[in-house]
């Protein structure tokens, strides 16, 4: 795929498709995967078998992940994702009981290159297994072939985040209904798929038997209900796509806030890249949001023989042959011309498989949506082009001050944080607060009306000058805020500042360091890399001052201090300088109640 400048090579994706296709055989029947050395390449392919049930426990068959699986892929509010139970569960069995996982991982020491691939699916236990693989820091490859979406938000979000989604590559052909499966409700479709998917296997397997030809399928009778079946496919792949294109252009529109409760609609979301084929060729979407579109208004019925929406889900090794050898890749969708006139597609091959996909000038509605796509990546660039040329007026010189400020205290023998909390220095102080207040407004702005309204690029909390500067402002400002909230006596009517005074954005920015952490050389700064510290010492010295301290608070304050020492997280000035609250509250132990 020389266009794409993928791993993804066509004579790849075709060895993929044999394997996933054999994995049907006969002879497999009772075998959950099947296992092929590409000779010559140091490439090992693993091909997974699944099964679809028609009816789920839940509306659209989604469970929340188990601790302990992509534990870092939870969302800014420590939410884990969702995915299919049939998926996950059918995954757990084979990687924990059919030795698979052993397999893989002896093939990958040995200096393999590991592919994990499969049919329908079978597919998602590819992904789920390639998922797996990542997050153990193993670096492979998944192909998947009429994959129905199996993760939702959450997941997708991380697999982007974590820019995993070059691993991916997932082949649809344009009418196979099953890849859009899950994005309707099962109790709509269970009734059909009793008759379809046995229909499904045994063409799949006629296929694997006979070497790829699917001549025996065709002359099988079709299950009845098709043309009910596929129409209410299309229904709900519309409602996802239009819902979900229309709250990223307008996330700020009540109307579409107001309908989210009202109507469930499929958590599941794309990821990864995508191989759109037809039988002229494919073409290689990259960007996320243009999926759901695609998937659609590829699939409208308008023209189309009903027939093929179903036999196409089994017509794989028919189309690829002819598709795998002109595979286009095309990302600059937000310049999509809606029209004859003005056109702008340099290559005409993009054109002839945008037409092939029905994709092409006569669908307005589509070509709209693929340019709000793009326009949405596009925006978020330019979002972040914005932070970083305001970056050095409203944040470096506001942070300069409160480093003079730091220096300050420190030249005056006190503690930045008790000359904050007790403000003696009139105007100082004062400046010192404007500053505070300016960049938590800032980073307010960047966190609730930026990152978590997907306003940036996925992968912005992993950037390392983003973690390096939230870091550093977390370091050198939370401690006043920490003074702030005891100054005011907030602890009194709220309670204990960690628990009912943090302000979110700076377990935010903790967040994106702890995920990212080993990623960083060295720690951003020598202050405190704890800067919650003056939070357990305020309480400590709450306590005393209220008679009821207890002993496992300066147990706690002395492991929190060690802690910092031993790992060369402290800096001792900040906390030891003069007659600071520490040392207040470190001499009352002393002469009280010994640390431990």
């Amino acid at each position: 795929m020389a266009e794409s400048d993928s791993f993804f090579s066509a004579p790849l994706l075709s060895d993929a498709w044999e394997l996933s296709c054999s994995v049907y055989k006969s002879q497999h029947v009772n075998h959950s995967y099947v296992r092929s050395v590409i000779s010559g390449k140091n490439l090992v392919v693993f091909a997974f078998r699944g099964s679809l049930e028609p009816n789920s426990a839940t509306k659209y068959g989604e469970c929340q992940i188990k601790d302990g699986f992509l534990e870092g892929m939870k969302d800014g509010n420590d939410q884990k994702p969702s995915v299919h139970q049939g998926a996950l569960s059918q995954f757990e069995e084979i990687w924990s009981t059919s030795g698979v996982q052993k397999q893989v991982i002896e093939d990958y020491e040995n200096r393999n290159t590991i592919v994990f691939t499969g049919h329908a699916m079978g597919g998602g236990i590819a992904a789920l297994a390639a998922l797996r693989m990542l997050e153990m820091r193993k670096s492979v490859f998944c192909i998947t072939f009429g994959f129905p979406l199996i993760g939702d938000e959450i997941l997708a979000r991380g697999v982007r985040r974590k820019k995993w989604a070059d691993q991916f590559c997932h082949v649809v052909l344009r009418r196979d209904a099953l890849s859009r499966i899950l994005l309707v409700p099962s109790i709509s479709v269970s009734k059909p798929l009793e008759a379809l998917l046995p229909y499904w296997n045994r063409s799949m397997q006629s296929a694997a038997d006979s070497m790829g030809s699917t001549d025996s399928t065709m002359a099988e009778t079709l299950p009845g209900g098709i043309p009910e079946f596929v129409a209410t496919v299309v229904q709900h792949c519309s409602a996802v796509s239009n819902y979900t294109s229309a709250a990223k252009m307008s996330p700020n529109n009540p109307l579409i806030a107001a309908v989210k409760p009202l109507v469930k609609l499929s958590p599941y979301r794309p990821f990864g890249h995508y191989l759109f084929c037809s039988s002229s060729g494919a073409i290689l979407i990259e960007n996320h949001y243009a999926v759901l579109p695609i998937l659609y208004f590829s699939l409208q019925t308008l023209g189309a023989n009903l027939e093929d929406f179903i036999l196409q889900h089994v017509g794989y090794g028919y189309i690829l042959p002819n598709a795998l050898q002109n595979i286009v890749k095309f990302n600059e969708l937000s310049d999509l011309p809606l029209s004859d006139a003005g056109s702008v597609i340099q290559d005409p091959r993009i054109k002839t498989q945008l037409d092939a996909l029905g994709l092409g000038i006569q669908n307005c509605q589509a070509r709209l949506a693929l340019r709000a796509a793009g326009q949405v990546l596009k925006q978020q660039s330019e979002n972040l082009a914005i932070l970083e040329r305001e970056y050095p007026k409203k944040m470096e010189t506001p942070m300069e001050k409160l480093a003079e400020y730091r220096q300050l205290c420190l030249r005056n023998e006190t503690v930045y944080f008790d000359a904050f909390k007790k403000k003696q220095r009139g105007n100082v102080d004062f400046q010192a607060n404007l500053n505070r207040l300016e960049l938590a407004g800032w980073w307010d702005e960047i966190i609730q009306n930026k990152f978590d309204k997907d306003e940036l690029p996925d992968d912005f909390q992993c950037r390392k000058e983003w973690i390096t500067r939230g870091t550093y402002y977390r370091l050198l400002v939370e401690p006043l805020d920490i003074a702030n909230y005891y100054r005011l006596g907030k602890n009194e009517d709220s309670g204990p500042y960690l628990t009912h005074g943090r302000p979110r954005r700076y377990k935010t920015l903790e967040k994106w360091l702890k995920n990212n952490e080993e990623q960083l050389q060295s720690l951003p700064t020598k202050l405190t890399q704890d800067s919650c510290l003056w939070a357990h010492v305020e309480e400590l010295a709450c306590s005393i001052q209220k008679k009821d301290y207890k002993d496992e608070q300066g147990t706690k304050l002395e492991n929190l201090v060690k802690a910092l020492t031993d790992s060369d997280g402290l800096c001792k000035e900040d906390l030891m300088t003069g007659e600071s609250t520490y040392n207040i509250v470190v001499d009352w132990l002393r002469k009280n109640k010994p640390l431990a």
